[in-house]
């Protein structure tokens, strides 16, 4: 049987998704992953191999996550859900389980999945410190959306990604379908729509899109670093003259993006 979950979790106070391979004499490494299948064992005594829409970095959030495992056995799903719930942290839940099509692939399977990146600006709110990017600077929601046009369609996101040593993708191309900026009491929603996306992609978008709408650095830069003009000597003018001390402006933290839905051909979860 395959079971397909739905999981809402809190990343603060985890690596990320991934289970990770620990070395010797090392403190134990805290992953959503892990949580998760640790959980499934103790409740079904198997040890399925669980597969995910896309994994998420430490420190990010995810409100409607899907994953699916498969069993040798029908297992009640409310009895499921009931007894994963009981067993995972209270930062971490299932919020529903469903049976699929034996041939269904949480990852392989995604149409587009859409991130939410929220932005505290105007006041620092303590009800969204550590779900949000507190941006001192006033921000112009007319460049903001002016930033955001840049990034639609098929672009080579080769500079709006973390390059890790040792791994090297061949390609960097990415869809953006959609993204909008909503003004709230708080400051902005920020969603962005992919079909999928590298690692610090959305976080990097975010990051060129507040950047731009707090005057930092101009829109020539960011359609510089995206628009087929990779070399450093193209990126460092375009920074001379937008003004930009370097591209750590683009990053924005973690602690403000959550994973909001993800589609497959049979259903939108959100």
């Amino acid at each position: 049987m395959n079971y397909l979950i739905v999981a809402e979790y809190n990343g603060l106070n985890y690596n990320g998704w991934q289970s990770q391979n620990k070395p010797k004499k090392s403190k134990k490494v805290k992953t959503i992953e892990s949580e998760l299948l640790k959980a499934i064992n103790i409740v079904t005594k198997f040890n399925p191999k669980l597969f995910v829409s896309g994994r998420t970095d430490a420190g990010v959030h995810a409100m409607n996550q899907v994953a699916n495992f498969r069993l040798p056995f029908y297992y009640d799903m409310i009895k499921l859900k009931t007894s994963l719930n009981g067993i995972l942290p209270t930062d971490i839940s299932i919020k529903n389980i469903e049976i699929v099509h034996d041939s269904f692939h949480s990852t392989f399977d995604t149409i587009s999945k859409i991130y939410l990146y929220k932005i505290n600006s105007g006041f620092k709110s303590s009800l969204l410190f550590g779900y949000s990017w507190f941006v001192k600077e006033k921000l112009n929601l007319g460049l903001m959306k002016e930033t955001a046009s840049i990034f639609l369609g098929r672009n080579n996101f080769v500079n709006f990604t973390k390059r890790e040593k040792g791994r090297h993708l061949f390609n960097y191309y990415r869809v953006v379908s959609d993204i909008k900026i909503y003004q709230k009491n708080y400051g902005f929603d920020i969603f962005v729509e992919g079909e999928g996306f590298l690692r610090h992609m959305v976080r990097r978008i975010v990051g060129a899109i507040i950047a731009c709408g707090s005057g930092k650095i101009n829109t020539e830069y960011i359609a510089c670093m995206l628009n087929k003009k990779n070399s450093a000597s193209d990126i460092g003018q375009a920074r001379r003259n937008s003004g930009a001390a370097h591209s750590n402006l683009l990053n924005a933290p973690p602690c403000g993006l959550f994973l909001y839905s993800v589609k497959y051909k049979h259903k939108n979860y959100c």
